[in-house]
């Protein structure tokens, strides 16, 4: 059941959907900065050519919006931290907040890296996996901002149904997560078109399983465990949604994240068959993203009873 949110926590959930809004899209144009090779049009950091606001280029403003935006961020997030720690009702985000603070000051030590070492590919990929992470902290924290998550209400309806229910779930976060950080890893070594086809790669069904070829078919696996997760996961909401003790929101979420996964292995697809053009390669992000969000949020959904 969701908990009306008191007025008093309403303007720390502002800022929260302020920061998972700004988080998200950092991300999404984080991944259009990498595939547009804008990177290192600010070849110093924190300043960008030696100037807080450099002369207007496009590529030098893509990567100097990004860190504009990383600042401002950094900003919303202090004013949010300190309003819940001074929050004696939300004691319980104390820890998840903390956790939050470290993996800001983490990415942005990791942002100046990624320029200092000229692009290193565990650099960048590390990059994306911390942020990755930030934004699943934020959720987290929103969900139990908003969700009345105590003990008597839990489902007790069909133990054993609603266990593998959310084991599956968990597994598909676990692989969405592994998916995101191997796509990072497939851009950042350019190993994107290594397999110019789709199932095969380049008319192997399991060709040698070393350098880029291994990164590329690693994902590609990841995949399939995921689609098959999800095939799974719809079949439980529609099925069998009365025996775990789904209700109608619940199922349309479950839905929801088969109709996403569906997407985004067509989105993978085509991006191999029109060579990864930037715009789709954001796209590819954003729904793997929103494949993440929208399976957190089922995992807290099934804790209520409504």
């Amino acid at each position: 059941m969701v908990t009306m949110v008191s007025l008093e926590n309403r303007k720390q959930l502002f800022l929260l959907n302020l920061l998972i809004f700004l988080t998200f899209d950092l991300m999404l144009l984080g991944a259009g900065v990498r595939t547009m090779d804008a990177g290192l049009t600010c070849p110093d950091w924190p300043l960008c050519f030696g100037k807080p606001i450099p002369e207007y280029h496009f590529g030098v403003y893509l990567e100097f919006i990004h860190r504009a935006i990383a600042g401002l961020l950094s900003i919303v997030f202090v004013v949010f931290f300190t309003l819940v720690w001074r929050n004696k009702s939300l004691k319980s985000l104390r820890l998840s907040l903390l956790v939050g603070l470290f993996l800001l000051i983490a990415q942005v030590i990791m942002g100046g890296l990624t320029v200092l070492k000229l692009l290193d590919s565990i650099i960048v990929t590390l990059h994306l996996s911390l942020a990755t992470a930030f934004l699943l902290n934020l959720y987290v924290v929103k969900q139990k901002l908003v969700l009345d998550v105590n003990k008597n209400k839990f489902l007790i309806k069909a133990a054993v149904w609603q266990k593998v229910f959310k084991a599956n779930i968990i597994l598909g976060i676990v692989f969405v997560l592994l998916q995101i950080v191997l796509g990072g890893l497939v851009a950042s070594t350019y190993s994107g078109l290594i397999c110019v086809d789709f199932p095969t790669c380049n008319g192997q069904l399991f060709p040698e399983m070393t350098g880029p070829v291994a990164i590329q078919m690693l994902h590609r696996f990841g995949a399939y465990w995921l689609a098959l997760l999800s095939v799974i996961l719809f079949v439980f909401s529609i099925f069998y949604s009365k025996k775990i003790g789904l209700n109608k929101k619940q199922r349309v979420l479950g839905v929801k994240v088969f109709l996403l996964i569906c997407s985004q292995v067509a989105i993978g697809i085509l991006n191999l068959k029109f060579l990864i053009p930037a715009w789709l390669s954001v796209v590819h992000l954003g729904v793997a993203l929103s494949i993440l969000l929208t399976l957190v949020q089922l995992l807290y959904k099934i804790k209520q009873k409504n």
